[in-house]
Parts: structure tokens; C-alpha cells; sequence
């Protein structure tokens, strides 16, 4: 699918592409060129209306921010001294027997 301005402003307009370094004359990264064939083919392909597709994308983000953090979480837990990751994998083995 290529992208068009009318793509692009469409998603602008509801605030799931960011405005900053889009212009006519600028190539977009890759990253914008991905969510921005997301965007669409949540609403063209799967027929998902944009306030639907708002709230998947949404999800999306809230997925890939929860896994960030947790890598943030992992990296300190592995930080510590064995006992301090001792207990602390007991005490997640109760919390998810609970």
C-alpha cells in the first residue's frame, strides 16, 4: 500500500501520528511508515472503524510500554545480591500460586 498525504493527515488528525518531521518534503522513518501501515490496515483491510482503531493502537502502546518496563525491572532484580533475588522469586511464586 503507498502512502499518501491524505493517509498521513488522516492519522495526524487524530493524534496517532505524531506531526513532528512529516512534512511533503521529508521521508518518513521507518518506524512511522510502520505504524502508519498499521493504522491503515487495521481501518482499510480489517475494516475497524477509528475510534476502534484508536483503542487497538492504543492497547499496542500500552503493551510495548509495559515491556520496557518490566526489561527495567528485570535488569534491577539482577542487579541485587542472590538472597535479595532469592526472595524476591519467592515471593512471586506465592503472589501467582494466590
Amino acid at each position: 500500500m503507498t502512502l499518501t498525504a491524505i493517509h498521513i493527515e488522516r492519522w495526524v488528525a487524530r493524534g496517532l501520528v505524531r506531526r513532528s518531521g512529516i512534512t511533503e518534503t521529508d521521508a518518513l522513518e521507518p518506524i512511522d511508515v510502520a505504524r502508519l501501515r498499521l493504522l491503515n490496515e487495521l481501518a482499510d483491510d480489517m475494516g475497524l472503524d477509528d475510534d476502534t482503531v484508536e483503542a487497538v493502537v492504543a492497547l499496542i502502546d500500552q503493551v510495548h510500554t509495559l515491556r520496557s518496563e518490566l526489561k527495567l525491572v528485570a535488569s534491577a532484580i539482577a542487579e541485587q545480591p542472590p538472597a535479595a533475588r532469592q526472595a524476591l522469586a519467592a515471593a512471586l511464586k506465592r503472589l501467582s500460586a494466590s
